[in-house]
C-alpha cells in the first residue's frame, strides 16, 4: 500500500483578508477628506440671493381672483417693536369674499416658503373685515382689509394753497366709552379738544357721560347700529336696525339720547348695514334735528348714505377720514395719526376716530403736541358742515 502524501498547506494569495480591510479603510479616509473638502468649498462659496417677494404684488394678485382691482391695494414700508414690515391695505369691493381671500393668502404665503396668519382686529362691525401677519422671503407682512374705497390722494401742499395748510385743523373722536368710570381719569391727559363717544348700552354709561361733561369736553352718543353680517358680540341691546318701524327706531335714539346726556352729536357704533339703509337714516335724524345735534358718519361702509340724508334732513353732518387704531401697535396709531395730519394740511380739515384703550391714549399723549404745531387740534364740532 502506497504511503500517504503528506499534506501540504494551502498558500493564501497576498493581499488577503487583512489587505482587503487596510483597502477599506483607506477608501473610507479618502472619502471623509473629499467630504471635508467639499464642504469647505460650498461654506466659502457666496450662497445665491434668497428671491425678493414683493407683498403687494402678491396680494394683488390673490385680490384679484376675488373682483379686487390692483388700484385697490396699497403698499408703505413702516416698522413696529420688531422692526421692518411691508404693510399691504385691501381696499375691499362690495361682495368681497374675505374668508376666501384669508384662505387663499395663508396658501400663497405657505407655497413661497412662508407664512401668514389672521390676527385680530380692533375695529369690526363692518370696517375692519381682516388682518394678517407673518413672513415671507424674509420680509414681514401685515395685511389688512378694510371694507371702504381707497382714500383720494391729498394735494400737495403747494396745490393746496397757503391759507389751506395755515388754517389747517384736525379732530379727533374717541370711541367706545361707558364700561369704565376710569376712561374719565385717562382721558384728562389729552387737550379738551379731543371728544369722546359714549355708548348708551354699556355698564357705567351715564356715570362716564356725566364725568367727561364735567372736564367740558364734547360728548358724542356713540349710538349702536347693525352691522352687515358680524360674527363678534354685535352692537348690543337698543341698537338701530334695519326693517324695524321709524318709530321705534326714534325711540331708541331717544332713549340712548337720555343716557348720554349733554351730547353735542351722534356718530355709529359698527352700522354697516343700518347706515346704508336710506329709511333708517331718515328716522334717526328726525330725532337729530329738533335738537340740533350734528351726525357724525363713521363711516364703516363704503356704502353709507348717513352723511347724505343727514344732510338732505336738515342734520348738520361730518364724516370720518381716518381710523388711529385698526391696528393697536404704537407706531401704527402713530402713522395713522400722522396721516390725519397730513390730510387736514392738504384739504384744509380732517378727522379721525380712535378708541379709549389705554394704548391709543398713551400715543396720543405723546404725539399730540407734535401734532399740534403742524395743524390746529379742534373740537369735531368746529369742521360740521351745514344741513343743505
Amino acid at each position: 500500500m502506497a504511503a500517504p502524501r503528506s499534506a501540504r498547506p494551502r498558500s493564501r494569495p497576498a493581499g488577503g483578508r487583512g489587505g482587503g480591510r487596510g483597502l477599506v479603510a483607506i477608501a473610507l479616509v479618502l472619502l471623509a477628506v473629499s467630504a471635508v473638502v467639499y464642504l469647505a468649498w460650498r461654506a466659502g462659496k457666496p450662497r445665491p440671493a434668497r428671491r425678493a417677494v414683493a407683498a403687494a404684488a402678491v396680494v394683488r394678485e390673490v385680490a384679484a381672483r376675488f373682483g379686487c382691482g390692483p388700484e385697490r391695494v396699497t403698499e408703505e414700508s413702516t416698522r413696529d417693536a420688531a422692526g421692518p414690515l411691508a404693510l399691504v391695505t385691501v381696499h375691499a369691493p362690495r361682495r368681497f369674499q374675505v374668508e376666501r381671500f384669508v384662505l387663499d393668502l395663508e396658501a400663497t404665503a405657505h407655497n413661497l416658503g412662508g407664512r401668514v396668519d389672521p390676527m385680530p382686529l380692533l375695529e369690526k362691525g363692518g370696517y375692519g373685515l381682516a388682518r394678517l401677519e407673518g413672513e415671507v422671503a424674509g420680509t414681514r407682512w401685515r395685511v389688512v382689509v378694510l371694507r371702504e374705497e381707497p382714500p383720494a390722494a391729498p394735494r400737495p401742499r403747494a396745490e393746496a394753497g397757503r391759507q389751506a395748510v395755515r388754517g389747517a385743523r384736525l379732530a379727533i373722536v374717541l370711541d367706545d366709552a361707558g364700561s369704565s368710570i376710569e376712561v374719565v381719569r385717562e382721558v384728562e391727559r389729552l387737550p379738551l379738544t379731543v371728544a369722546v363717544a359714549v355708548l348708551p348700552n354699556a355698564a357705567r354709561s351715564a356715570e362716564v357721560a356725566r364725568g367727561l361733561g364735567a372736564q367740558g369736553r364734547e360728548l358724542l352718543l356713540h349710538m349702536p347700529m347693525e352691522p352687515v353680517g358680524d360674527r363678534g358680540p354685535g352692537p348690543g341691546e337698543g341698537a338701530v336696525e334695519v326693517g324695524l318701524p321709524p318709530a321705534e327706531i326714534r325711540a331708541r335714539v331717544e332713549r340712548a339720547l337720555a343716557v348720554v346726556s349733554g351730547a353735542r352729536g351722534v356718530n355709529n357704533h359698527m352700522g354697516s348695514r343700518a347706515t346704508a339703509d336710506a329709511a333708517a337714516m331718515r328716522a334717526v335724524m328726525d330725532v337729530l334735528r329738533p335738537r340740533g345735534l350734528y351726525f357724525l358718519d363713521s363711516r364703516t361702509t363704503a356704502d353709507t348714505v348717513a352723511e347724505q340724508t343727514a344732510r338732505a334732513s336738515g342734520v348738520p353732518a361730518l364724516h370720518r377720514d381716518v381710523f388711529l387704531d385698526v391696528v393697536s401697535e404704537p407706531e401704527a396709531i402713530r402713522r395713522a395719526l400722522d396721516s390725519a395730519a397730513a390730510r387736514a394740511r392738504s384739504l384744509g380739515s380732517a378727522l379721525a376716530i380712535g378708541h379709549v384703550h389705554p394704548l391709543t391714549i398713551e400715543v396720543l399723549e405723546r404725539e399730540l403736541p407734535r401734532i399740534g404745531e403742524e395743524v390746529r387740534l379742534v373740537r369735531p364740532s368746529q369742521l360740521v358742515k351745514p344741513a343743505g
